[in-house]
């Protein structure tokens, strides 16, 4: 039967335009048809909606059957190999929707219905509210309330519903949420680690309002919003009336103990062991007497659960609870906030970080890398921090150095008593590397760095606090060995692991003919070692050899170079070459510029420890010249569509570009070729495997979360 809603609504994009979308996962067994008549309908698909359907195996024809539906209605379907429990498959869920870019999730039965506008004003609420659990009503097809609130009675195990009239939201620990439709924020979920996979069935919505109370949550129930349920449509065995299934029987018993063992102390324990047979005969006698005159296999379901949740029970009295391992706390701190190449490597560190750890990001000001660290799952928090730049040589750089340092360092320590692991994304942070030290945690350095100002006597002293790291990670081969040749005791800690660079969804070809002039690129920092004023040179090169050429400067300055800036548009109007130069300023999305180019120049005239505009080109299926610089050959070897020249002498770039464009049809070829290498070389799940292993969270979390101090 298709379920009608009791509530009125409009479409699911009446919420706010600001903002992740919501993520709706559907954990569905068996139930193709659960899905044709309540999800299908709702449309709840929108530009702030993504709906996620996972199938636990049941048959072939049933998966057939969803990931038909998925396709007509543009559900993204997760199909699980077998049956994994309804919490195994929330987690795959809210995977799924996290690639999607949500950040708060609706749990949502496959026999349940709600509308668009109470699933946009859920999400609303979760967004304003990220450490709540939020619930509408539920009834059922003929109005009558269900569900609101229940509370487990922490002295014996008993579920009694919570009374009318105590206000909609609490913070007591036995408080939970129906999982038949419950939305909770990526923050909170993240936080309590998902669900807990060892139920299989029941209790884990009991399990998760516990911990979520526990973390610092909060249990909301918006009594002016609805939702049906008909209990049990996902798993009665084609009953009907109060009887339940031997499952419901069963994994209640069972996990009413498991939750126990798992969340309480022994003496709160073994009052629930001692009431198992009371209670467990009053959840058999939630389906009636007379079932157990037609169903005698019932009560063999409850004996089952029951003595399966004394098998969990009995050896936590001996040992004490047996909570899931909490997920370490990793601190990253890194030295800006904007999206230039290191900041983008970042992205891709918290996202891997974030799989197996509670993720805090430390940064010195707001940026555009703000808002996508909190799309991939981190809470950011702006410190103040002694930053070593090239500014701090004047004396006023030096005083807001030793400013920062102080103003900074209450709220440094606060963080680092919370963090298991801290991760610092750079050489030019050395204070957060002596103090994560000292206060005894695992530290961290990921190195993005192969070149220092000054002599190396001063390079091997502003290196000397990376001793303090447990491990140090080098970008390249150039960069590990620069830093072993200046420190070569780093030698026996630095492990390298490659920049991954996610190339674009669709590569767009490089055009066939060089019709009309050559658009030439420059991507990156507007810096003097950067080289986009060697960029202008080239251009001014080519133009003066008759080649119709124009160049797109697609990037912005640190703060305090704009002198720079200025200096490069005075040179290119003395150039008479306003007319061919569009400057861009930042681009948060290099997909579309690197599209509208031929040919990228990557002139820097200093070593780079390694290339990600020239790695992001090959990805692009853009040819490219770079300066003949180790950290740039070694970013781009065995790619046939790079040329190399002498850093800084326009002529020898022009020559490249020259010939790059006189063998076009074969270097077009050949690029898209390239293009296929690069994106399995700096592959994003290949990087996250090898910096998870270097920062220590493949060993056991245990550990490292027992070691918090």
């Amino acid at each position: 039967m298709t379920m009608t809603v009791l509530v009125p609504g409009g479409p699911a994009d009446t919420a706010p335009d600001d903002g992740p979308p919501l993520g709706v996962v559907v954990v569905s067994y068996g139930s193709a048809q659960l899905l044709r008549e309540n999800l299908a309908p709702a449309q709840l698909s929108g530009a702030h909606v993504r709906v996620v359907v996972v199938d636990n195996f049941s048959t072939p024809e049933n998966r057939d059957a969803v990931e038909l539906l998925g396709v007509e209605h543009g559900w993204t379907v997760v199909a699980m190999p077998d049956n994994r429990g309804f919490g195994a498959a929330s987690n795959a869920g809210v995977a799924a929707a996290r690639e999607l870019g949500c950040r708060t999730f609706l749990f949502l039965n496959p026999d349940a219905v709600i509308t668009p506008s109470v699933v946009a004003e859920l999400r609303a609420h979760s967004l304003r509210e990220p450490m709540a659990l939020i619930s509408p009503q539920l009834v059922d097809s003929e109005g009558e309330v269900v569900f609101r609130v229940a509370r487990t009675d922490l002295r014996d195990g008993r579920i009694r519903r919570r009374p009318d009239g105590e206000g909609p939201q609490t913070s007591d620990p036995g408080d939970w949420l129906c999982g038949a439709c419950v939305v909770v924020h990526d923050e909170l979920f993240s936080r309590i680690g998902g669900y807990d996979e060892e139920y299989f069935l029941y209790w884990e919505d009991v399990d998760l309002g516990f911990r979520a109370v526990a973390a610092g949550g909060s249990v909301i129930l918006r009594e002016d919003l609805v939702a049906v349920h008909d209990e049990g449509g996902t798993h009665d065995e084609g009953r009907r009336g109060r009887a339940k299934s031997a499952l419901y029987y069963r994994y209640n018993c069972r996990n009413r103990l498991v939750f126990a063992a798992r969340n309480l102390d022994r003496r709160s324990l073994l009052r629930w062991v001692l009431t198992t047979p009371a209670v467990s005969w009053e959840i058999l006698l939630r389906g009636g007497r007379r079932q157990l005159l037609h169903t005698p296999s019932v009560l063999r379901a409850a004996v089952r659960g029951s003595l399966g949740g004394l098998a969990a029970a009995l050896p936590a009295l001996v040992r004490g609870p047996r909570r899931t391992p909490a997920r370490p706390s990793v601190l990253v701190v890194h030295p800006g906030a904007e999206l230039y190449g290191s900041d983008r490597v970042l992205l891709e560190s918290v996202a891997a970080l974030a799989a197996d750890g509670e993720v805090t990001v430390a940064l010195p000001g707001p940026g555009p890398l703000v808002a996508e660290l909190e799309r991939r799952g981190a809470r950011v928090v702006l410190v103040a921090m002694p930053v070593l730049r090239k500014s701090v040589l004047r004396p006023t750089g030096a005083l807001r150095l030793v400013g920062d340092a102080l103003r900074g360092l209450l709220p440094a320590l606060a963080l680092l008593r919370r963090a298991d692991v801290v991760h610092v994304n750079t050489t030019t942070l050395p204070s957060w590397l002596l103090l994560a030290r000292l206060a005894g945690r695992r530290v961290v350095c990921h190195v993005h760095e192969a070149e220092w100002p000054g002599p190396a006597a001063l390079h091997r002293v502003l290196l000397r606090p990376l001793l303090a790291a447990h491990t140090v990670v080098a970008n390249s081969r150039f960069t590990a060995e620069v830093l072993t040749g200046l420190v070569p005791a780093l030698a026996g800690r630095t492990t390298v692991v490659v920049n991954p660079v996610p190339g674009p969804a669709d590569v767009v070809p490089a055009r066939e003919r060089l019709d009309g002039p050559l658009r030439l690129l420059f991507l990156g920092r507007l810096s003097p070692r950067k080289g986009p004023d060697v960029a202008v040179e080239v251009l001014r090169e080519l133009r003066d050899r008759g080649v119709d050429a124009r160049l797109i400067l697609a990037g912005s300055v640190f703060a305090g170079y704009e002198w720079f800036e200025a200096e490069l548009r005075d040179t290119v109007r003395t150039a008479g070459l306003t007319d061919r130069v569009e400057y861009t300023g930042f681009v948060p999305d290099v997909w579309p510029v690197m599209a509208q180019a031929d040919v990228v120049l990557v002139p820097s005239v200093l070593d780079e420890s390694f290339g990600n505009a020239a790695v992001e080109a090959v990805l692009a299926a853009r040819p490219l010249v770079v300066s003949d610089l180790r950290g740039l050959r070694e970013a781009t070897e065995g790619f046939g569509s790079v040329r190399v020249a002498a850093p800084g002498d326009a002529a020898r770039w022009a020559d490249a570009v020259q010939e790059l464009v006189a063998d076009w049809p074969r270097v077009r070829e050949v690029a898209a070729s390239d293009a296929v290498g690069a994106r399995e070389r700096h592959a994003v799940a290949r990087f996250a495997a090898r910096l998870i292993k270097a920062v220590g969270l493949s060993r056991q979390a245990g550990s490292l979360a027992g070691g918090r101090r």
